[in-house]
Protein backbone atom coordinates (compact mmCIF):
# COMPACT_ATOMS: atom_id res chain seq x y z
CA UNK A 1 0.00 0.00 0.00
CA UNK A 2 1.45 3.29 -1.19
CA UNK A 3 1.86 5.44 1.63
CA UNK A 4 0.84 9.53 1.67
CA UNK A 5 0.76 10.11 5.49
CA UNK A 6 -1.00 12.96 6.40
CA UNK A 7 -0.69 15.33 9.59
CA UNK A 8 -3.83 17.23 11.39
CA UNK A 9 -3.59 20.67 12.06
CA UNK A 10 -6.29 19.83 15.06
CA UNK A 11 -3.72 18.87 17.60
CA UNK A 12 -1.34 22.44 16.94
CA UNK A 13 -1.71 25.22 19.25
CA UNK A 14 0.20 26.96 16.50
CA UNK A 15 -0.81 29.73 14.28
CA UNK A 16 -1.72 28.64 11.01
CA UNK A 17 1.53 29.56 9.35
CA UNK A 18 3.53 28.25 11.54
CA UNK A 19 1.82 25.00 11.94
CA UNK A 20 2.58 24.44 8.28
CA UNK A 21 5.58 25.33 8.25
CA UNK A 22 6.59 23.33 11.19
CA UNK A 23 5.17 20.11 9.19
CA UNK A 24 6.95 20.79 6.26
CA UNK A 25 10.57 20.74 8.51
CA UNK A 26 9.62 17.54 9.93
CA UNK A 27 8.82 15.67 6.55
CA UNK A 28 5.62 15.73 6.45
CA UNK A 29 4.41 16.33 2.31
CA UNK A 30 0.34 16.17 3.17
CA UNK A 31 -1.71 18.57 5.65
CA UNK A 32 -5.08 17.67 6.36
CA UNK A 33 -6.73 21.76 7.08
CA UNK A 34 -8.72 22.68 9.88
CA UNK A 35 -11.21 24.67 8.79
CA UNK A 36 -12.31 25.86 12.88
CA UNK A 37 -8.76 27.02 13.49
CA UNK A 38 -9.03 31.22 14.53
CA UNK A 39 -7.03 31.53 11.72
CA UNK A 40 -9.47 30.39 9.55
CA UNK A 41 -12.40 32.14 10.76
CA UNK A 42 -14.50 34.55 8.26
CA UNK A 43 -11.72 33.66 5.47
CA UNK A 44 -12.22 35.83 2.44
CA UNK A 45 -11.32 35.07 -1.06
CA UNK A 46 -7.88 36.70 -0.51
CA UNK A 47 -7.31 34.54 2.48
CA UNK A 48 -8.15 31.48 0.76
CA UNK A 49 -5.30 32.71 -1.85
CA UNK A 50 -2.80 33.12 0.96
CA UNK A 51 -3.84 30.08 2.41
CA UNK A 52 -2.79 27.90 -1.11
CA UNK A 53 0.25 29.74 -1.12
CA UNK A 54 1.15 29.37 2.28
CA UNK A 55 1.15 25.55 1.33
CA UNK A 56 2.97 25.70 -2.20
CA UNK A 57 5.91 27.70 -0.11
CA UNK A 58 5.68 24.95 2.64
CA UNK A 59 6.14 22.29 0.00
CA UNK A 60 2.69 20.92 1.21
CA UNK A 61 -0.45 18.98 -0.55
CA UNK A 62 -4.19 18.89 1.41
CA UNK A 63 -5.20 15.95 2.01
CA UNK A 64 -8.80 17.12 2.75
CA UNK A 65 -10.47 19.66 5.14
CA UNK A 66 -11.55 19.02 8.92
CA UNK A 67 -15.07 20.58 9.92
CA UNK A 68 -15.42 18.42 12.96
CA UNK A 69 -17.91 19.58 15.16
CA UNK A 70 -19.88 17.68 17.32
CA UNK A 71 -23.20 15.79 16.25
CA UNK A 72 -25.11 17.94 18.66
CA UNK A 73 -24.04 21.17 17.90
CA UNK A 74 -25.57 20.45 14.32
CA UNK A 75 -28.82 19.32 15.65
CA UNK A 76 -28.87 22.63 17.84
CA UNK A 77 -27.35 25.38 15.69
CA UNK A 78 -27.89 23.74 12.32
CA UNK A 79 -28.35 27.44 10.37
CA UNK A 80 -25.11 28.34 11.72
CA UNK A 81 -23.18 25.00 11.34
CA UNK A 82 -24.31 24.61 7.91
CA UNK A 83 -22.73 28.07 7.31
CA UNK A 84 -19.87 26.94 8.60
CA UNK A 85 -19.54 23.68 6.81
CA UNK A 86 -20.02 26.05 3.40
CA UNK A 87 -16.99 28.24 4.50
CA UNK A 88 -15.36 24.33 4.93
CA UNK A 89 -16.59 23.53 1.71
CA UNK A 90 -15.18 27.10 -0.28
CA UNK A 91 -11.32 25.82 1.85
CA UNK A 92 -11.65 22.40 -0.16
CA UNK A 93 -12.50 23.85 -3.09
CA UNK A 94 -9.44 26.17 -3.80
CA UNK A 95 -7.00 23.73 -2.00
CA UNK A 96 -7.71 21.24 -4.95
CA UNK A 97 -11.20 19.70 -4.42
CA UNK A 98 -10.26 17.75 -1.52
CA UNK A 99 -12.56 16.07 1.03
CA UNK A 100 -14.24 17.41 3.49
CA UNK A 101 -14.74 15.27 6.98
CA UNK A 102 -17.74 15.84 9.70
CA UNK A 103 -19.27 14.25 12.66
CA UNK A 104 -23.03 14.54 11.60
CA UNK A 105 -26.08 13.10 13.82
CA UNK A 106 -27.80 10.44 12.31
CA UNK A 107 -30.49 12.69 10.49
CA UNK A 108 -31.60 11.68 6.91
CA UNK A 109 -32.45 15.68 6.30
CA UNK A 110 -29.03 16.50 7.89
CA UNK A 111 -26.88 14.07 5.71
CA UNK A 112 -28.38 15.17 2.76
CA UNK A 113 -27.96 18.48 2.81
CA UNK A 114 -24.18 18.17 3.46
CA UNK A 115 -24.51 15.77 0.80
CA UNK A 116 -25.78 18.03 -1.93
CA UNK A 117 -23.75 21.28 -0.73
CA UNK A 118 -20.37 19.17 -0.83
CA UNK A 119 -22.14 17.50 -4.44
CA UNK A 120 -22.62 21.38 -5.76
CA UNK A 121 -19.12 22.25 -5.44
CA UNK A 122 -17.52 19.12 -6.71
CA UNK A 123 -16.57 17.79 -3.17
CA UNK A 124 -16.63 14.68 -0.98
CA UNK A 125 -17.32 14.83 2.30
CA UNK A 126 -16.54 12.06 4.89
CA UNK A 127 -18.62 11.22 7.79
CA UNK A 128 -16.08 10.18 10.64
CA UNK A 129 -18.28 6.89 12.58
CA UNK A 130 -16.98 3.54 13.14
CA UNK A 131 -18.94 1.84 10.33
CA UNK A 132 -19.78 3.94 6.99
CA UNK A 133 -23.46 5.12 7.03
CA UNK A 134 -25.99 3.52 5.53
CA UNK A 135 -26.19 6.22 2.71
CA UNK A 136 -23.41 5.66 -0.17
CA UNK A 137 -23.20 9.11 -1.15
CA UNK A 138 -21.14 10.02 1.94
CA UNK A 139 -17.60 8.76 2.65
CA UNK A 140 -16.30 7.29 5.50
CA UNK A 141 -13.63 8.16 7.44
CA UNK A 142 -12.53 6.24 10.12
CA UNK A 143 -11.06 7.01 13.26
CA UNK A 144 -8.68 4.46 15.04
CA UNK A 145 -10.14 5.99 18.56
CA UNK A 146 -13.61 4.30 17.40
CA UNK A 147 -12.72 1.10 16.02
CA UNK A 148 -9.90 0.19 19.06
CA UNK A 149 -13.21 0.35 20.96
CA UNK A 150 -15.23 -2.80 19.13
CA UNK A 151 -14.53 -6.48 20.47
CA UNK A 152 -13.09 -7.54 17.63
CA UNK A 153 -11.75 -4.55 15.58
CA UNK A 154 -10.30 -6.71 13.02
CA UNK A 155 -13.83 -8.05 12.13
CA UNK A 156 -15.39 -5.19 12.09
CA UNK A 157 -13.39 -3.59 10.16
CA UNK A 158 -13.09 -6.49 7.09
CA UNK A 159 -16.83 -6.30 7.36
CA UNK A 160 -17.67 -2.90 6.44
CA UNK A 161 -19.41 -2.39 3.21
CA UNK A 162 -17.30 -0.38 1.50
CA UNK A 163 -13.64 0.95 2.35
CA UNK A 164 -12.59 4.20 3.99
CA UNK A 165 -11.02 7.18 2.31
CA UNK A 166 -9.21 8.41 5.51
CA UNK A 167 -7.75 6.53 8.26
CA UNK A 168 -7.10 9.04 11.63
CA UNK A 169 -4.13 7.53 13.32
CA UNK A 170 -4.19 8.69 17.16
CA UNK A 171 -2.87 7.50 20.55
CA UNK A 172 0.68 7.02 21.96
CA UNK A 173 3.09 4.56 20.70
CA UNK A 174 3.39 1.41 23.21
CA UNK A 175 6.24 -0.14 20.99
CA UNK A 176 7.26 -0.68 16.91
CA UNK A 177 3.57 -1.05 16.00
CA UNK A 178 1.21 -1.21 18.87
CA UNK A 179 -0.83 2.26 19.19
CA UNK A 180 -2.84 2.97 22.55
CA UNK A 181 -5.49 4.90 22.01
CA UNK A 182 -6.61 5.64 25.89
CA UNK A 183 -7.20 2.45 27.39
CA UNK A 184 -7.39 0.47 24.09
CA UNK A 185 -4.76 -0.99 21.73
CA UNK A 186 -4.37 -1.21 18.38
CA UNK A 187 -1.88 -3.06 16.27
CA UNK A 188 -0.94 -1.61 13.32
CA UNK A 189 0.24 -4.61 11.32
CA UNK A 190 -3.48 -5.63 11.67
CA UNK A 191 -4.78 -2.82 10.46
CA UNK A 192 -2.56 -2.62 7.29
CA UNK A 193 -2.91 -6.34 6.73
CA UNK A 194 -6.54 -5.66 6.64
CA UNK A 195 -6.71 -2.88 4.35
CA UNK A 196 -4.46 -4.59 2.32
CA UNK A 197 -6.69 -7.78 2.16
CA UNK A 198 -9.59 -5.62 1.61
CA UNK A 199 -7.72 -3.28 -1.65
CA UNK A 200 -8.33 -0.26 0.44
CA UNK A 201 -5.90 2.24 0.20
CA UNK A 202 -6.97 5.01 2.67
CA UNK A 203 -4.93 8.41 3.85
CA UNK A 204 -3.57 7.79 6.62
CA UNK A 205 -4.05 11.42 8.86
CA UNK A 206 -2.70 11.59 12.09
CA UNK A 207 -4.18 13.43 14.75
CA UNK A 208 -1.43 14.75 17.09
CA UNK A 209 0.96 16.96 18.05
CA UNK A 210 3.96 17.01 16.36
CA UNK A 211 6.42 15.17 18.52
CA UNK A 212 3.36 12.47 18.83
CA UNK A 213 2.67 12.86 14.89
CA UNK A 214 6.37 11.97 14.33
CA UNK A 215 6.40 8.72 16.37
CA UNK A 216 2.83 7.71 14.34
CA UNK A 217 4.23 8.18 11.38
CA UNK A 218 7.21 5.95 11.90
CA UNK A 219 5.18 3.16 13.63
CA UNK A 220 2.50 3.06 10.43
CA UNK A 221 5.99 3.12 8.22
CA UNK A 222 7.12 0.06 10.44
CA UNK A 223 3.75 -1.95 10.16
CA UNK A 224 4.15 -1.43 6.68
CA UNK A 225 7.30 -3.40 6.87
CA UNK A 226 6.73 -6.05 9.20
Amino acid sequence: MTDHLAVSMRASSLSARECMNRYSEHGFGRIQIDSLHPDFHDLTDSGRRDLVATLRRNGLRSSGVDFLTTPATWEQHIDETIGGFGAAISMAEVVGRVPVSVCVPEDDEIIETVIAIGANAGVLVAAHCTLPLENPNIAWGLPLALLAKEERPMRTLAGATFGPIALRLSGDVLDRTTLEIHSDTVELTEIRAVLDAMRWNPVPVIDGALDNACEIASAWQSAGHS
